[in-house]
């Protein structure tokens, strides 16, 4: 999604953008135009997000936002900036994804840890009701 491809043969303008997680978009594809960042993120559409960032002059987002996008401090560009070297700008949004996709995996791995102590409680408690 290249949505500076989009909006340059027409007259569309947009002032300095700082979106927060209660922000909307506003532009782009129409499944995640009218939702909040918020969303867009519960939604697991991150690349999106880091696109747009890159991508656009005059968006960017606050630091939480592109933390939770594995945007590192040491690959933010200057704002009002963008990469127009495709190539580069593929390596920063590959590397981004990469981050998220490794924080999911450690996520579902700590929810699958907490679910085998729930279980395992849960069977020594039907044990000590049994005893009784």
């Amino acid at each position: 999604m290249d949505l500076s491809k989009e909006f340059e043969n027409g007259s569309y303008s947009v002032n300095m953008r700082k979106l927060a997680r209660k922000s909307r978009l506003g532009f782009g594809y129409q499944d995640i135009k009218h939702i909040t960042i918020q969303d867009i993120l519960i939604m697991n559409k991150h690349k999106e997000l880091i696109k747009i960032y890159y991508g656009l002059d005059k968006i960017t987002f606050m630091d939480d936002i592109l933390e939770e996008c594995g945007i590192a401090e040491e690959d933010r560009i200057e704002k009002p900036g963008k990469i127009t070297d495709l190539p580069e700008r593929s390596k920063l949004v590959n590397k981004a994804m990469d981050v998220v996709k490794a924080r999911k995996k450690e996520e579902v791995a700590a929810f699958r840890e907490m679910a085998k102590e729930l279980r395992d409680e849960l069977k020594n408690e039907e044990k000590e009701a049994k005893k009784k």
